[in-house]
């Protein structure tokens, strides 16, 4: 049978490939999960025997041969190479910190002196960034918690690490700064540092329709027990600004112009409703007064009988 070749990758460019390759955290990652992260492509056989290092310590013709004695159709080797480059790319951002030692240090400190720069504290809880469920429960399962947590997970061996796109391109924001990505999976303001209750309440709207943050606008407690709850937790955690919020409210800043930097009537509507239940004093009730009965003047008290009697002499 004549040997199966790649048109996408020459001999020379594999080897390149692999070396590279070597440096990275994802080894032992399963392909199978590794090819979840790059844009069509898929790995056939789960499980940990299916990792790169499985296929990097071979040659061009090796890698080959090795992929048709497992069965796997001639495109599979473009497969792998894609998968390859792919995941060089997600964890590019830090490669460096697997190299020499005089170079490892100073990359581990890039992350936490971005998060010191943008004011994000590493201990910001990783239940409450913007992820998917999936993402989320990843989270949960590995353990991580924290924004601390993360990193650490990320930089120092990380196995299984793939839960989509949102950990790589939220590692790639802190590492590159990239500050419209950071909002999307932190409550962080661009062009302002530190993270905030009002960008943190909006992610919790943000998935709702038009029609049910009108709904949450005008009475917050018609929202689900499950968004409730998870508005009492942002809210507890967010506690101080919150409190600066209310003396701003108090000193005649409306909540309307506190909410304006998320630029979105809707949500801005429905986030204003959720800090004013919060914060704004309980409105007086009103209650009626009770209908008193006037009482009648002495003239509506007139005497008939004797008024008859005066009139008609009787």
């Amino acid at each position: 049978m004549p040997a199966v070749t790649s048109v996408r990758i020459s001999p020379a460019d594999w080897d390149e490939l692999r070396s590279s390759f070597h440096r990275s955290l994802l080894m032992e990652t399963a392909l199978a999960s590794l090819a979840q992260n790059v844009d069509g492509c898929a790995w056939p056989i789960d499980g940990a025997e299916e990792s790169p290092s499985a296929y990097v310590d071979l040659s061009h013709s090796e890698v080959i041969a090795a992929l048709r004695e497992r069965g796997f159709p001639p495109g599979q080797f473009d497969i792998l190479v894609a998968i390859l480059r792919g995941t060089l790319s997600f964890d590019s951002s830090f490669s460096d910190m697997v190299e020499v030692a005089g170079k490892a240090e100073a990359a581990q400190d890039l992350i936490p002196r971005n998060l010191q720069r943008l004011g994000i504290p590493s201990d910001f809880p990783v239940r409450f960034c913007n992820f998917t469920s999936g993402t989320l429960t990843f989270c949960v399962g590995e353990n991580i918690v924290t924004l601390d947590d993360f990193l650490n997970f990320s930089r120092e061996a990380a196995r299984r690490v793939m839960v989509g796109g949102e950990f790589r391109d939220l590692l790639n924001a802190v590492t590159h700064i990239d500050e419209n990505v950071l909002a999307r999976f932190l409550p962080f303001r661009p062009r302002s540092k530190g993270l905030h209750v009002v960008e943190a309440l909006a992610h919790l709207v943000r998935p709702l329709s038009i029609e049910e943050r009108m709904v949450l606008a005008r009475n917050p407690q018609a929202a689900s027990p499950e968004l409730l709850e998870r508005v009492a937790q942002i809210m507890a955690y967010f506690s101080k600004e919150l409190e600066e919020i209310r003396q701003q409210a108090e000193g005649g800043i409306p909540y309307s112009r506190i909410v304006f930097v998320l630029n979105e009537l809707s949500l801005e509507a429905a986030v204003t409703s959720l800090l004013e239940n919060k914060l704004a004093p309980p409105k007086p009730v009103v209650t009626e007064a009770p209908v008193q009965e006037v009482p009648k003047s002495s003239a509506s008290r007139i005497p008939w009988g004797g008024f008859f009697r005066r009139v008609f002499n009787r």
